[in-house]
């Protein structure tokens, strides 16, 4: 991932770009700049008011690999406590905003390298006719019918059941006197998968399924 450029300026030599993001979006004033940092380029202004000691220490934080970095009794959440304390909630705020775009950058990246390496056995179990097509489209119809939202909005509950639906079949958890021959309804021979759901990384689910959309589904989208 890409290191942190960092920018020293005085409040009126910020670019305009940068004037307008701060303000409009994130509501601060040039006199209370301290830091901004732009993720999606990873640039950090700073105000040259700011100790050299004090920037090196929020891009160790930005850019820390972990997940926590708020913790009262560590180092970095003491420091952050201090940032909130010593340039305000926004300085504090844009520091949070770039660690957790990174998370999740990070995450995506997981995500991908995953299915990745997964996809040359998805093709071969298709070659090979072992996709019960209609299973499939019985969960994914079950997971329509599901009202809210997922954790993190980024797919639907269609691709969630689907998903949990071949983590049930491939774990053994699935058995045969849950099949839809002794039930009527389609919604009793997936019950599993709202308990499963406690059992597994289900943070990964939107990710994994939002990349498989991205390389199977983006032509018909564009039909």
């Amino acid at each position: 991932m890409n290191e942190i450029e960092v920018i020293r300026v005085k409040p009126l030599e910020l670019p305009a770009d940068i004037v307008w993001q701060i303000s409009g979006l994130h509501h601060i004033t040039l006199k209370d700049f301290y830091v901004y940092v732009q993720e999606v380029k990873s640039k950090m202004y700073v105000n040259k008011s700011v100790p050299e000691k004090d920037i090196e220490k929020m891009i160790e934080i930005a850019t820390f690999p972990g997940r926590y970095i708020l913790d009262d009794e560590t180092e970095m959440g003491q420091f952050m406590e201090y940032v909130y304390e010593t340039y305000g909630y926004p300085a504090y705020s844009t520091i949070c905003n770039c660690h957790e775009y990174r998370m999740k950058q990070q995450d995506e990246q997981r995500a991908k390298e995953k299915v990745q390496s997964a996809i040359p056995s998805i093709e071969k179990m298709i070659e090979a006719g072992m996709i019960d097509e209609y299973m499939i489209y019985a969960a994914y119809k079950a997971g329509r019918e599901k009202k809210g939202k997922t954790s993190k909005n980024i797919c639907g509950f269609d691709d969630v059941y689907t998903y949990c639906l071949g983590y049930l079949v491939g774990s053994g958890a699935l058995k045969e006197e849950h099949s839809p021959e002794d039930s009527g309804n389609v919604v009793d021979y997936y019950y599993g998968i709202i308990e499963m759901l406690e059992h597994i990384d289900i943070q990964q689910m939107p990710r994994i399924y939002g990349y498989l959309k991205e390389m199977y589904f983006a032509e018909e989208s564009e039909v």
